[in-house]
């Protein structure tokens, strides 16, 4: 078949298109799909001389099913905007402050209305027949619209099993987790904690990523390499019921002992490309680059090849000097190539906000944990989830902290206590601390105090004796 669906473009693409550019030879899992069939399909005959370049189903030959139905008028055209890969909704990360693995969900408000009015669930497996271990309600009360959400994998395993509708249909993620020996490689994300699993084979320079293996003594030597810069410290964890070690790291240059270590773990490496946004300034939101003109001005080490290596048509780019061109932007555009991800988006089409609700604060100095979100107590001794039943006195400094589904929605902190007034605090401190000293005119000479204070002063010069405890508040400017 001469097209297929880019889940990274996110647009139909030509074959012949794709031949040409440097990224069709990357062997990205999961890029390509059938436009009919929505399967997996790959890109052949690249260099032959016999075949024009077409795509081709991974299962075997061609299926002939699929090639008579895109003959059929129209049914491009439908199954383009109907099909949408796995790979849109589900990606796996590594946490790097919390030191654990996770899944990334994210729908469009669209997907989530229908999935709430059929009551659907997204579970998640490490076999196809096992229970899952994640169990969660496809609905705008869990997942924000347009955004992604992160879950916790608790069980170990090589490949994932996801459905959408409660378990009536599975997708398979296959090569999650690699052998123990092996090293997995997580990208590092600017924008937040979550490092991205690599599922391509392909690594570049210059570029951060962490390295997590079972396999102690594989990280160190990734840890020796002479081109090899890693900022931190090789460090370890559990989880899952496992003990990882991770190595954060970048390859400054893809020399030959660097290249035969990776290709050892089934990677290889090559030089980076560069990508850079001129004019004018743009924000970051949720892995977006947001501009609020229609017009912006990019420095690019490589061509840019509209419906190739960018979603955009040629009427969309203009050179304006050598790797310097001017975008249009009228909804988003999207390039990728080579180790360059990225997202330009318009800010007057990302339409309205999604308005969180805002997490309820209640007062009170003995609470009982209800039952209604999940419970943690933050005080000195750090955070310890709350047994709903249970009763938890809270003192000035100490706060309960609600969630659902990761999401804020209560906090319940100590009853604030009204401030003693200076005159009650030297009756408190004259009951309670007698004890007194000779007082010296000279050690207050240069004190700024209040009335109250002075009052007392006073009255201890006439005396001639302080209470030991008043001066060393006064001396602290306590009262």
């Amino acid at each position: 078949m001469d097209k297929a669906y880019d889940a990274v473009l996110q647009s139909e693409v030509d074959a012949s298109v794709i031949a040409k550019t440097s990224y069709s030879f990357l062997r990205d899992r999961f890029r390509y799909q059938c436009l009919c069939c929505g399967e997996e399909v790959y890109l052949a005959a690249v260099d032959s001389s016999e075949r024009s370049p077409h795509f081709r189903h991974r299962r075997g030959n061609n299926d002939t099913e699929c090639e008579r139905y895109l003959g059929q008028p129209g049914a491009v055209e439908h199954f383009a905007f109907l099909r949408k890969h796995k790979q849109e909704h589900i990606e796996f990360c590594f946490n790097k402050d919390r030191r654990i693995f996770e899944i990334c969900a994210s729908f469009s408000e669209d997907e989530l209305q229908v999935y709430e009015e059929e009551n659907s669930r997204m579970t998640v497996s490490s076999k196809y027949y096992v229970e899952p271990f994640l169990s969660i309600p496809l609905n705008k009360g869990v997942f924000i619209p347009g955004g992604k959400s992160y879950f916790t994998i608790t069980e170990f395993s090589t490949e994932y099993f996801v459905s959408f509708n409660s378990g009536v249909s599975r997708c398979i993620y296959q090569d999650v987790m690699r052998a123990t020996e092996k090293i997995n490689i997580f990208r590092v994300r600017m924008q937040d904690e979550h490092c991205r699993h690599q599922t391509s084979s392909l690594l570049y320079t210059d570029t951060k990523y962490i390295g997590i293996s079972e396999n102690e003594e594989a990280l160190q030597e990734l840890a020796s390499l002479e081109y090899v810069i890693s900022e931190e410290e090789m460090f370890s964890f559990t989880t899952e019921n496992r003990i990882f070690y991770g190595l954060q790291f970048y390859v400054k240059r893809a020399e030959f002992s660097v290249l035969c270590f990776l290709q050892k773990h089934d990677y290889q490496i090559e030089t980076a490309e560069a990508f850079s946004i001129l004019w004018p300034p743009v924000y970051t939101r949720d892995s977006y680059s947001i501009c609020t003109g229609d017009t912006v001005y990019v420095h690019s080490s490589f061509e840019l090849i509209p419906h190739g290596n960018m979603n955009a048509g040629g009427t969309f780019v203009r050179e304006i000097s050598r790797n310097v061109l001017e975008l249009h932007i009228d909804d988003e555009v999207i390039i990728h190539e080579k180790n360059i991800d990225i997202c330009i988006q318009r800010e007057r089409k990302l339409g309205n906000e999604t308005v969180l609700e805002e997490p309820v604060t209640t007062y009170s100095d003995r609470y009982t944990v209800p039952d209604q979100y999940n419970y943690f107590l933050f005080d000195q001794n750090g955070c310890t989830r709350l047994t709903p039943g249970s009763n938890v006195y809270l003192s000035e400094s100490d706060r309960i902290v609600g969630y659902k589904n990761g999401h804020l929605k209560a906090f319940v902190c100590a009853c604030p206590k009204e401030k003693t007034g200076t005159r009650q605090l030297i009756d408190d401190i004259l009951k309670y601390h007698p004890q007194s000293e000779p007082f010296e005119l000279d050690d207050f000479m240069d004190i700024i105090t209040d009335e109250t204070v002075l009052s007392y002063l006073e009255n201890c010069y006439r005396s001639g004796r302080i209470n030991t405890v008043i001066k060393r508040y006064i001396k602290e400017e306590l009262i």
